[in-house]
């Protein structure tokens, strides 16, 4: 009846005119997706470790950290596909070409499809195709338990997580065609 439900069209889902707010209710709305997927994760980052320091004190910390982490991570990334929608034109393009928008929905879901049957060893042949960070990059963290700055590390690398709604909004901020768009999107 508000017509609220007609935004979620699917191919209207890479619209850069629509607004921040509706932004926010897609975000409330997938939270549950969220809780469900990330809250293990989550849990992880944020119960006492140490009990040398007060727990509370702890919990807050590691959840501050944790969740700087994703945000920090998750504007980055909005910036660059923002700066990258830009330097390829797709600002115009990708809002109405529902071709462009397919061809990157497809690709999001097979890499996702691709990661799910990798994880139940079905196929030892398609692990070659399953998309990895590089050595360098994920030694560096391997590090102690000592390290009070895991969560944060965890955070930053929860941005790169395939996970449905944030692709879809990664792909919001690509069609933004602008790095501050792509950024607060």
């Amino acid at each position: 009846y508000l017509g609220i439900l007609n935004y979620l069209v699917p191919a209207s889902l890479a619209d850069s005119a629509m607004s921040y707010g509706m932004l926010f209710v897609i975000g409330l709305l997938t939270s549950v997706h969220c809780i469900a997927m990330c809250g293990g994760i989550n849990l992880s980052q944020t119960l006492q470790k140490d009990t040398s320091e007060e727990i509370s004190r702890a919990m807050f910390r590691n959840s501050f950290l944790y969740n700087a982490g994703r945000v920090v991570s998750y504007t980055v990334v909005g910036g660059i596909l923002g700066a990258v929608g830009g330097l390829a034109g797709f600002g115009t393009d990708l809002q109405t070409s529902s071709l462009i928008q397919g061809i990157l929905k497809l690709a999001a879901g097979t890499v996702m499809i691709v990661m799910g049957i990798n994880m139940l060893g079905l196929f030892p042949w398609l692990r070659r195709f399953q998309p990895h960070l590089p050595y360098g990059f994920v030694s560096k963290f391997h590090t102690s338990n000592k390290n009070n700055n895991s969560p944060l590390i965890v955070g930053l690398l929860n941005g790169l997580m395939p996970c449905g709604p944030l692709q879809a909004m990664q792909i919001v901020a690509l069609a933004s065609g602008n790095p501050f768009s792509g950024a607060f999107s």
